[in-house]
């Protein structure tokens, strides 16, 4: 799969008008600008917005969505849609197939995914992928993560907050992603 891709996770539950939505949407064709695809779990919400961000700025939506999902069905601003047979199965492919991570407010399976990719990192697995956080939820959720001794500050190596869209995506498009490796980015803003 194409790893110029940058996975978008957040809420499934974002409806098109609200301010999440329309983030995401902005986030989508500020990728697409980039020259990258937008990488996401292929349903509504945040996952639907970015898709269509891409596909109005005339880039590629990749949708990677569940067959155990039976009663959800995709979105319909994919150009590509990939169906894995089980949710461990769809989480890997979706960070296989990213070369970074843009990730907005969402629920369980947001915090899930986030939690996923730091646990790899404190593994030793999947560094120099960028996560970058968007929301000012994250860094009360950080602070709640590390005061109860749940997150180690190696799990950051890579993580840090964007204040904007633009922000997001300059930080998960930097050349440094490209590489695949390099210096620490647990500055300030993902350290709290």
């Amino acid at each position: 799969m194409d790893v110029r891709g940058i996975g978008v996770f957040g809420s499934s539950e974002s409806l098109p008008g609200e301010p999440e939505y329309e983030r995401a949407r902005r986030i989508g064709r500020l990728i697409a600008g980039a020259g990258f695809a937008v990488v996401c779990g292929g349903y509504g919400g945040i996952m639907e917005a970015s898709s269509r961000g891409a596909r109005e700025a005339g880039g590629r939506a990749i949708g990677i969505t569940c067959a155990e999902f039976r009663s959800r069905t995709a979105n319909p601003y994919l150009t590509e849609l990939h169906e894995e047979p089980d949710l461990f199965a769809r989480t890997r492919r979706l960070i296989g197939s990213s070369r970074s991570f843009i990730i907005l407010p969402g629920k369980s399976g947001t915090l899930a995914e986030a939690v996923f990719l730091w646990a790899l990192r404190r593994a030793g697995l999947g560094e120099g992928k960028p996560v970058v956080l968007v929301g000012d939820i994250w860094p009360r959720v950080l602070e709640a993560l590390r005061s109860s001794n749940l997150l180690e500050a190696e799990s950051l190596s890579d993580t840090t907050i964007a204040i904007d869209e633009e922000e997001a995506v300059v930080k998960a498009t930097a050349e440094r992603a490209e590489a695949g490796h390099g210096e620490s980015r647990t500055g300030s803003d993902a350290q709290g």
